[in-house]
């Protein structure tokens, strides 16, 4: 029995990942972790407060999953804790944010109503903090030092992290890269069957959809504006 760990996208709730952690097959024990995030946020802090609850989960290792920003969470705390990190998988990561892509986030967020940008729990203040926070983050020199067998995951509709996702892969050693046709940047949220047979699969489980085929996406009540997906969803509808 393995212990997975999720750490979520900025805006998502545990919600959003119950459908992938009760897809997991039964060898594998999928556990949520909520990320550090509003005023004072950092990838650092928030690395060690994942470590903060490995601990109290009484693991000494465990696989990580992170999407988006808990990819960006899950590099550094692989990078930090290389001991505590059995295998990675991350989805839809960035390692240096480019900035004009967060400062048109972070305008288009400011004039809309806080219902339309931010999850419940999470208000509109605490999620701009976040991407101020972000702006200056630079997780590449931390690449190498990445000692975990990695899975690179991005959605062939998720353009804004595309480029990402390939020089996360070439950095980091024993690194894999998987471009996933067909889904976007929340695909944990649309096509949550998928999501979980690859994480599966990279950690040694055959697990393949419920219907041996690729599932259809969810219909889900997605909020336009979100979370480090925003622009990348945006830009999916243009397609």
């Amino acid at each position: 029995m393995s212990t997975v760990v999720f750490l979520p996208g900025l805006g998502q709730n545990q919600d959003d990942w119950r459908p992938v952690i009760t897809g997991l097959p039964a060898m594998l024990t999928g556990r949520y972790l909520q990320l550090n995030r509003g005023s004072g946020f950092s990838i650092e802090d928030s690395a060690r407060r994942v470590r903060d609850q490995v601990d109290e989960l009484g693991e000494e290792r465990v696989d990580v999953v992170g999407l988006s920003l808990g990819a960006m969470v899950a590099l550094r705390f692989a990078a930090d804790h290389p001991d505590r990190v059995r295998r990675l998988v991350i989805s839809g990561g960035q390692v240096h944010p480019p900035r004009l892509l967060m400062r048109v986030q972070s305008a288009v967020m400011r004039v809309l109503p806080s219902r339309l940008v931010a999850a419940p729990g999470l208000s509109k203040g605490d999620l701009l903090a976040t991407l101020s926070a972000l702006t200056t983050t630079d997780l590449r020199p931390a690449l190498a030092s990445i000692a975990a067998e990695t899975l690179v995951l991005c959605g062939g509709r998720d353009r804004p992290n595309l480029a990402a996702a390939r020089s996360i892969a070439a950095g980091i050693p024993s690194a894999v890269l998987e471009i996933v046709p067909g889904v976007g940047h929340e695909w944990n949220r649309t096509h949550p069957e998928l999501f979980a047979a690859r994480v599966s699969l990279f950690l040694g489980c055959d697990a393949e959809p419920t219907s041996g085929r690729e599932p259809r996406a969810r219909s889900v009540d997605l909020h336009p504006i979100r979370t480090l997906s925003r622009l990348s969803r945006w830009a999916d509808r243009r397609t």
